[in-house]
């Protein structure tokens, strides 16, 4: 048992530092606490989803890719100034991807996170109380319900983010009501379904325009990634 738990801790460790080092080369590196935060996240993710289906990726490497670096990617593009106090929604959040990654590097961001299933949101809620995180909350909400017009309609958010739609032409009609004026969506597409909703993303809603687009590769992979920050006019 002593030989198993100490190659637990041993991967463990490996998969964290290759966290901090993804981070870093984002050019976003994260303080200890936050590495600790990000630690006991990865921790209570692997543990609920041996039971519940929060993510298809079940190792401990792919989360680190696939779900934290990614989330941190978008920091890349959000406007200068809003890395301080704003308010944010997280569409269609799942397991807390990205709005709750983003929550632990921006603590004085206060953020929504609207998920509809009652598993994951369970999921959500108990992970914000293990890392003690503030101006935080879930929503159990379909989006399409939560647009504005019902729970959601005495809220307005400076960011609406969203790794739950392929497209702008399925997230900007959701987001739009959500938004105060000016306000922005950010959002990481592959690249594979960043082209045609590009060209969407300027004749949807009630009108947008590309404030920042860059395209990057995530640490440690051969993952092409579109980052887009559309603002409402």
């Amino acid at each position: 048992m002593f030989h198993v738990e100490q190659f637990y801790v041993t991967q463990m460790f490996m998969t964290l530092d290759k966290l901090s080092n993804g981070a870093k080369q984002l050019g976003f590196p994260l303080s200890e606490d936050e590495a600790r935060r990000f630690e006991l996240y990865l921790a209570e993710l692997l543990k609920w989803n041996a039971k519940v289906n929060l993510t298809a990726i079940t190792e401990p490497d792919g989360i680190i890719i696939k779900h934290f670096l990614d989330s941190l990617a978008l920091l890349g593009i959000l406007p200068p100034g809003r890395l301080s106090r704003f308010t944010a929604c997280d569409i269609g959040s799942g397991a807390g991807f990205p709005g709750l990654a983003l929550k632990i590097v921006l603590p004085e961001m206060d953020i929504t996170l609207v998920e509809p299933a009652r598993k994951k949101a369970a999921f959500l809620r108990h992970v914000i109380r293990t890392l003690g995180l503030s101006g935080a909350n879930v929503l159990e909400e379909a989006a399409g319900a939560a647009s504005g017009r019902t729970v959601l309609a005495p809220f307005s958010f400076d960011v609406v983010f969203s790794r739950a739609f392929k497209s702008f032409a399925e997230l900007l009609p959701l987001a739009g009501p959500l938004l105060t004026g000016g306000g922005y969506v950010a959002q990481n597409l592959s690249l594979k379904d960043a082209g045609g909703s590009i060209a969407r993303s300027r004749s949807t809603g009630p009108g947008w325009e590309i404030e920042r687009e860059e395209v990057i590769t995530l640490p440690f992979s051969d993952i092409g990634r579109r980052l887009m920050l559309l603002r409402k006019i």
